[in-house]
């Protein structure tokens, strides 16, 4: 059986050296250009505001929403305390 051999030569004769130093340059440009274009978003939706109106955006008209029901029960929170209380006073 063959024994396998670990050393620095092999990965400087294939030129890993380079190639690892290449790769971490690009992610870490590719990181820097995300983190530039989040830092200037805000300066970028100011230019396309004045270019388009955000009025303009809108698809229509909204509908006026239905006025929400009154429920003129117990709410869940005080549904939830009646049963707690009632558990703790027969809890034994």
């Amino acid at each position: 059986m063959q024994q396998m051999v670990f050393s620095w030569d092999n990965v400087v004769a294939g030129n890993g050296v380079s190639l690892s130093v290449t790769g971490m340059s690009i992610v870490f440009l590719a990181l820097v250009f995300v983190s530039l274009y989040i830092a200037l978003l805000p300066k970028i939706t100011a230019v396309f505001n004045k270019i388009i109106p955000p009025s303009a955006h809108h698809s229509g008209p909204v509908a006026s929403a239905p006025a929400p029901q009154v429920k003129t029960g117990p709410s869940e929170a005080e549904v939830v305390a009646a049963a707690v209380a009632y558990l703790h006073k027969n809890k034994g």
